[in-house]
């Protein structure tokens, strides 16, 4: 079944408040706040150029972008007026998040560096800087855990490493008492965030491109069973995993419809389809298929009864019903 959904401004990256109340969007120098229910915009705001996420404060106060510098703004959702800027340490990474006080931004790095900017004294610090291993694959919040996850290296290219985390509480906000601890080894390979890691309310999830199947683990990332990909219309392999905050929907990017895209003349690939497919997790039925172009995030609310899809050039929101 085709889709009709209703398009937002901004897209890349998609943050959805804790009580889904609201989503922040990007594009280019413009944060862009929705209202979930209405799905009316609350706020258009200029901010950092090439902004790569934002987010929201959990009392609706402040928003924080980060560019793809490493730089964070902070914007009064009042006024849509910049607050500060700080540089932290000009790395980019990935989407940074608020203590439940509204008062620190807790920014991720692509050198796996977890860092602490206090919005009162506009002053960061670096909570924990430690590299176990050559580096840093991926590193991201969940907040369902309330832990940082971090995917660490041997090497360059898919590697054999270690997944740890490090829980966020007051205790361990203190730089003494912030420490990463190792959940598991990899001995093969990484789960590999750009084939998609999905951190869910009691699971995780991420697609083992070898053996050709979702895993399905635990929060310490311990296996807890093996999917098979379902069936779809699709020409080509899966691009990009995604599955539902309550684990009843499985989202594939599948990409381009071409079956060599490096054969394709480049003034014939803008016709090229795209397709997306939400299929039941668990009887693995193809419940909706999208054309989006450039599909670069996804995640439901509602208790897994609406979507949010996110690409390059808008984000689209629509029920499963």
């Amino acid at each position: 079944m085709k889709s009709k959904d209703k398009k937002l401004a901004g897209g890349f990256e998609i943050f959805m408040a804790e009580d889904e109340s609201l989503v922040a969007l990007i594009f280019r120098n413009t944060v862009y706040v929705y209202d979930l229910a209405s799905k009316e915009r609350i706020l258009a705001a200029k901010t950092v150029s090439n902004a790569s996420c934002a987010i929201v404060s959990p009392d609706k106060k402040i928003i924080a972008a980060k560019n793809t510098s490493g730089t964070l703004a902070l914007i009064s959702m009042e006024s849509g007026l910049e607050l500060c800027r700080c540089p932290m340490e000009n790395c980019e990474g990935e989407m940074p998040f608020f203590t439940l006080d509204s008062r620190h931004v807790i920014d991720l790095d692509w050198g796996g560096r977890v860092m602490f900017f206090d919005a009162e004294s506009k002053r960061h610090s670096i909570l924990d800087n430690t590299r176990p291993l050559i580096r840093c694959d991926y590193i991201h919040y969940d907040f369902f855990s309330k832990r940082i996850y971090r995917f660490m290296a041997k090497n360059y290219g898919n590697s054999s490493g270690i997944v740890q985390s490090m829980i966020i509480d007051e205790k361990h906000l203190d730089p003494e008492h912030a420490e990463f601890k190792t959940l598991r080894k990899f001995n093969i390979c990484l789960p590999d965030h750009m084939k998609g890691i999905s951190f869910c309310k009691i699971h995780n999830y991420w697609f083992d491109l070898g053996r050709g199947k979702i895993i399905r683990s635990d929060k310490d990332f311990k296996v807890k069973a093996r999917l098979s990909i379902p069936k779809s219309n699709s020409i080509s392999g899966p691009k990009k995993i995604w599955v539902s905050p309550n684990e009843k929907y499985l989202f594939i990017n599948y990409g381009s419809q071409c079956k060599d895209v490096s054969k394709t003349p480049l003034n014939s690939c803008k016709n090229i389809p795209n397709l997306s497919v939400l299929f039941d997790l668990q009887s693995g039925e193809i419940v909706k298929e999208f054309a989006y172009d450039y599909v670069s995030d996804f995640t439901m609310y509602g208790k897994d009864s609406s979507y949010i899809i996110a690409t390059w050039s808008g984000t689209y929101i629509g029920t499963v019903e």
